[in-house]
């Protein structure tokens, strides 16, 4: 049988297999029905995979690479199903607006990390209803709290640190 006229020009040898998923699947961990990552992460503790001369967050990649988008979407974020920041299974993820990624998803797994739980939060649930409550300036405020004029504002007009029974903006 003469397979000479499907080859690529140099024969067999020259046609290329995408060894991606093989090579991503040595990083996970197969745990339930999530896949753990373990190769590198970033100092956010998101995960991180160099695919295609490009280094992508870990379950950013899994979704190019198993097949679940072509390309990623601009300005939407890969959202997780599963509570597990370290999964990479990509029938855990999803595409999701910036809104919808912080959502009733988060708040279903416990994920909320609004507020003092933020890691990058400079202030306590505490200090945030004593500044609503002060007759102070906002830059006096924020010169007490080493944040900005625009934070403080930010928490007076109810527009950042809104607890879950409040509306924003209230």
């Amino acid at each position: 049988m003469d397979v000479s006229g499907c080859l690529p020009p140099g024969g067999i040898d020259n046609i290329k297999v995408d060894k991606s998923q093989e090579r991503f699947m040595r990083y996970v961990k197969k745990e339930n029905d999530c896949w753990k990552w373990l190769g590198s992460k970033a100092i956010t503790g998101y995960c991180n995979f160099f695919y295609k001369g490009k280094t992508y967050l870990a379950h950013r990649a899994s979704l190019l690479i198993f097949n679940k988008v072509k390309q990623l979407a601009p300005g939407l974020q890969v959202a997780h199903s599963c509570p597990n920041k370290d999964c990479v299974n990509p029938d855990h993820l999803s595409e999701k607006t910036r809104s919808e990624n912080n959502g009733t998803d988060k708040r279903r797994h416990k994920m909320d990390l609004s507020g003092e739980r933020c890691h990058f939060s400079k202030l306590t649930w505490e200090q945030v209803d004593k500044i609503r409550k002060v007759k102070c300036s906002n830059k006096l405020l924020a010169d007490i709290y080493s944040v900005t004029s625009s934070t403080i504002a930010s928490i007076r007009r109810n527009k950042t640190w809104i607890k879950a029974d409040e509306t924003p903006g209230e």
